[in-house]
């Protein structure tokens, strides 16, 4: 079975020294990301929402998902308000 996650995500507002310091932990955690967690994309802009964007993800083991996004929202919760998720299973 292989799940799709569509997170999406809202930004504080954030000074540019901190959206520099941002964008460069966010190309070391894209350096470090796990290989059982497929990034299919990463996408701004999400017309139609309040939100600034959203990562579609996938991932055969549920758990391994749940451990890496402990690790993800631990890292960037600093400048990420609010997240939303939407968890689908794909039809084969």
């Amino acid at each position: 079975m292989k799940y799709a996650f569509l997170v999406f995500y809202k930004f504080k507002k954030l000074t540019a020294d901190e959206e520099w310091r941002a964008r460069e932990e966010w190309r070391e955690i894209l350096r470090e990301w796990p290989e059982e967690v497929k990034l299919v994309g990463i996408y701004d802009h999400a017309w139609g929402t309040e939100y600034n964007g959203f990562l579609l993800l996938e991932c055969e083991d549920m758990d391994k998902f749940v451990e890496f996004w402990k690790k993800l929202r631990d890292n960037v919760r600093w400048y990420v308000k609010e997240t939303r998720t939407v968890i689908a299973v794909k039809r084969e």
